[in-house]
């Protein structure tokens, strides 16, 4: 167990972009199709979680051919086709579902004596109407009150059809599948009740159908004839749908613009729906919500249904009770912690939305928050500890079971806040505030002057030789290129004469208005080396540009600092305000 670890909360708008974590629902349904496929496929983008590590692992002890071949980018090698010399293994599949289920019907496919089981809470999640279904196909098997440890001795299995109970988990009607094309005759899988997280038989489908399996179903049954499977030489796993969902959040909560590169918009996992809910969730009122097909979510909505206006009702949540955790009461329990206003009422959850994500995050005292080991549990404290400060997340690393990656792309979120621009008259201090503030927020401080110095020469030289109107169209450019993620960047007193300019930074940055007194601006330029732009006498030009300039800086800006500010107050002011900003409080000028 990993030592609790406290998040920093967020002062402004994250702008950055990762690749998530290989899809580890795809991954494993596509291991085993390749695995019973004869021929060699290779697999790419999944990730080495915990649960992919699992999965392999127990697969190379049954005998089957499979190895990593770069872990880093998620490769793995498999050379297909059912073992036949019977084997003797125990399979522990840790903390993962997804493998425990898979592997019951394979097991039971290959020859051998095979023991599953799995940690201390695996083994009380209930998996007797999956054993009770591969018993009446002629599986040999006797699992322990309907829970693992399973002894399985394999190789005695025929299709036919078969009736299952899918209302606690959809894995184990995938379970089935994955294994109906390679028994003598297929199988007809007849659901009894309903079928939960129907999103993930979806998935089911389509990686079956990509290494050659077509399925028929009518009504409530599935109809799959005996066939082989089909390898792939490259076959890709996709982005993680599920991981996506607490950024999607933060997107949602923040305005920020965290994008995830490899995410399918098609895609066909259940999670992909997630965003149509987010959209609903933004109209003020009250809402019911069904997360049927995204109960792997459901964590992560309530979080959003927190800070709107309106209660918010949670549906279709029963199954989660036996999760890695019971994802129902510790959402309810350690959100509750956190100051969020959440009852669980049976099997549903229900929200009163404190109105704004400022109610959330202002005066909010210091929490630990207990994931209970569970990695989608601790994603979603994360993003809360972001949005609202002041928590602490034991045993952060169980996020390993999914998303090894999570806590370094967090620190990636924070790193990256959105460009922060220092719009003023020249000798205002825009410079050393902007030094002083990104010190502070740990970000890179640019000058635009510099950098346009850097790639054209002295300012002044380049005025003389080429005119104003040339002048201004570099600095656009220079300007342009320097709005990225991560950066304070000061801006040259004339820039925003630009419409271009202007529209770029009121709409891609946070622009800071920094102010001084007409007099003090004539002492500074005065005492220092800037040339004079014009020939009026200096107090005449200052007070020439503060008139012309003066309503473009207040155009952009989305904050002011006050003339009358002192210097040492400049910085904690906008650190101050960004966070205010963050939260959707408008900043007040100081005047």
């Amino acid at each position: 167990m990993s030592q609790p670890l406290r998040i920093p909360a967020m002062r402004m708008p994250s702008d950055c972009s990762f690749a998530l974590p290989g899809s580890k629902s795809h991954a494993n349904r596509a291991i085993v199709a390749a695995c019973l496929a004869s021929g060699r496929t290779v697999l790419r983008g999944a990730t080495a979680c915990d649960d992919v590590d699992v999965m392999v692992a127990n697969l190379k002890k049954m005998g089957f051919r499979i190895e990593w071949q770069d872990r880093e980018c998620g490769e793995i090698v498999i050379h297909g086709g059912m073992p036949t010399t019977p084997g003797k293994a125990l399979l522990d599949c840790h903390n993962a579902g997804t493998t425990i289920r898979f592997l019951s019907s394979v097991a039971s496919r290959i020859p051998g004596e095979w023991t599953l089981t799995g940690d201390e809470h695996m083994r009380k999640r209930p998996i007797g109407d999956l054993t009770s279904s591969l018993t009446s196909l002629g599986a040999v098997l006797r699992d322990t009150n309907g829970c693992p440890p399973i002894h399985i001795t394999g190789g005695t299995m025929k299709g036919g059809r078969v009736r299952l109970k899918a209302d606690r988990s959809s894995q184990f009607v995938t379970s089935l599948l994955l294994i109906a094309p390679t028994l003598a005759g297929g199988l007809e899988i007849e659901i009894d009740g309903d079928l939960t997280s129907s999103g993930y038989i979806d998935l089911t489908l389509k990686v079956m159908k990509d290494f050659g399996i077509q399925i028929r179903k009518e009504k409530n049954t599935f109809f799959v004839q005996e066939k082989a499977y089909n390898a792939s030489n490259s076959y890709n796993i996709e982005g993680d749908w599920s991981a996506a969902g607490a950024w999607l959040v933060l997107n949602a909560l923040t305005g920020s613009s965290v994008a995830m590169t490899n995410l399918e918009s098609s895609s066909d996992q259940s999670d992909s729906k997630l965003p149509v809910i987010i959209e609903t969730l933004r109209k003020s009122g009250d809402q019911t919500v069904d997360c049927t097909d995204v109960p792997d979510q459901t964590m992560n909505i309530a979080a959003l249904a927190a800070c709107r206006k309106g209660n918010t009702v949670l549906q279709g949540i029963a199954n989660l009770r036996k999760k890695e955790c019971d994802r129902i009461r510790v959402t309810a329990t350690e959100l509750a912690k956190a100051g969020v206003n959440i009852l669980e009422k049976g099997d549903e959850l229900h929200i009163r939305g404190a109105g704004s994500l400022a109610k959330i995050s202002q005066n909010a005292k210091a929490v630990t928050l207990d994931p209970h080991d569970d990695h989608r549990m601790a994603m979603c404290f994360a993003v809360l500890g972001l949005v609202r400060g002041n928590i602490t997340i034991k045993n952060p690393n169980c996020v390993k079971k999914s998303y090894p990656n999570f806590f370094r792309d967090l620190e990636t979120v924070v790193r990256s806040g959105k460009t922060v621009s220092i719009v003023g008259m020249r000798g205002v201090g825009k410079s050393a505030l902007g030094r002083k503030l990104s010190s502070k927020v740990g970000m890179k401080h640019i000058d635009s002057d510099h950098v346009f110095e850097d790639r054209h020469g002295p300012i002044r030289d380049f005025i003389a030789q080429k005119g104003w109107d040339e002048f201004r169209k570099k600095e656009e450019e220079v300007i342009a290129s320097l709005i990225k993620p991560g950066f304070v960047l000061s801006l040259g007193g004339g820039a925003l004469g630009s419409a271009k300019t202007r529209k770029l930074i009121k709409e891609k940055t946070i622009a800071v208005w920094l102010q001084a007194k007409e007099s003090e601006l004539i002492k500074r330029l005065q005492s220092g080396k800037r040339p004079p732009l014009t020939n009026l006498p200096l107090h005449e030009e200052v007070r020439k540009f503060l008139l012309e300039r003066g309503p473009h800086y207040r155009e952009v800006a989305a904050m002011e600092i006050s003339p009358k500010l002192r210097f040492s107050e400049q910085v904690p002011h906008v650190l101050k305000t960004l966070r205010d900003i963050f939260l959707g409080i408008s900043p007040k000028p100081r005047r």
